[in-house]
């Protein structure tokens, strides 16, 4: 089967330029975007292939497996499907907008719908796949696709009330890149609270939600005059806490530490971590409702459903420092 790499190669365009001529046209030059058609048709390809009868297939998006925030998800989305006697095809991407389009591309014809936690995918390339089959995104909102959203406002006031509680009034932050869904949505609710209980909230870095990250994070922690830091995810916080430990801090005493997620590292780690859970079982049910809802009936109207956890107090946070105070 033709990929759209073997038609780059043969019409002597990049891979994207191959991808946009089917999802955008209006973006590629007329002359070039018929030469990838011919190309394409001369090699049997097509862009995003024909819906197939009814397959009781659902497929699950997901862009990175190794990292341990999916695995509850997919547990918890393959459960729901078990109850309705529905098989799972998981799909793991790579990270990458393109390679993750063009994944979807080849199988959203093979199966009934699709639960996309694609963040970082162009609204246009999701809607073309929801015109071959229903797709529901997961942490992600576009327009005209139902949502699940899993990291509601909720918890992010909760991380900053309870550091305000503790007496904390300058916290750092390390947030997600500006791109990313869910990471904006608990950012704009730590301000907010923020502001309302007169605690200062320093944005420290947009980065990659990652442990090394997180490293890196610390040593921008150490450099402002905060007592706490709310890392976007656990992972990162996790990078955060041990570069604190290493530059001879006391988490949980000289400074505290919260992230989201609630991984199971995060009653793991020492000092264990306080984390603001995240309701995957919940979260996985409501998705795979609403797809086979949109499989039954795919004009019913779409909707955006917030579904946020709670704060998880642990020994990572405690009460300001009061040299700092």
């Amino acid at each position: 089967m033709a990929t759209i790499a073997d038609i780059a190669q043969a019409a002597g365009v990049s891979k994207s330029t191959v991808s946009r001529s089917f999802t955008r046209p209006d973006s590629v030059n007329a002359e070039t975007r018929e030469r990838v058609l011919v190309v394409a048709e001369q090699l049997g390809y097509t862009a995003v292939p024909a819906k197939a009868e009814t397959t009781g297939t659902i497929a699950l998006f997901i862009p990175d497996i190794a990292n341990p925030y999916y695995p509850p998800l997919v547990k918890a989305v393959q459960a729901a499907c078990q109850r309705q006697s529905l098989s799972l095809l998981v799909i793991d991407g790579e990270d990458d907008p393109e390679a993750d389009a063009e994944e979807l591309e080849r199988i959203i014809g093979r199966v009934d719908g699709a639960l996309v936690f694609a963040p970082r995918l162009d609204a246009e390339r999701l809607r073309a796949l929801d015109a071959v089959a229903p797709v529901v995104l997961i942490n992600h909102v576009a327009e005209g696709l139902p949502s699940v959203v899993l990291s509601a406002p909720e918890g992010a006031r909760q991380a900053v009330e309870h550091l305000a509680a503790l007496g904390h009034r300058a916290v750092g932050y390390l947030a997600s890149r500006e791109d990313n869904y869910s990471s904006r949505v608990r950012l704009a609710a730590a301000e907010e609270a923020a502001d309302h209980l007169g605690v200062t909230l320093r944005v420290l870095t947009h980065a990659e939600p990652t442990y090394t990250a997180g490293v890196r994070g610390g040593d921008l922690v150490l450099a402002e005059p905060v007592t706490a830091v709310i890392a976007h995810n656990d992972l990162m916080a996790f990078g955060c806490m041990n570069r604190l430990i290493d530059r001879g801090m006391t988490v949980g005493k000289d400074i505290s530490v919260i992230g989201f997620d609630d991984i199971w590292l995060a009653s793991a780690s020492r000092p264990t971590l306080t984390t603001v859970s995240t309701p995957y079982e919940r979260g996985g049910a409501v998705a795979l409702r609403m797809l086979t809802e949109r499989i039954g009936d795919p004009d019913r109207p779409v909707s955006t459903v917030h579904l946020s956890g709670d704060l998880v107090v642990r020994n990572s946070t405690g009460p300001a420092p009061a040299q700092l105070d």
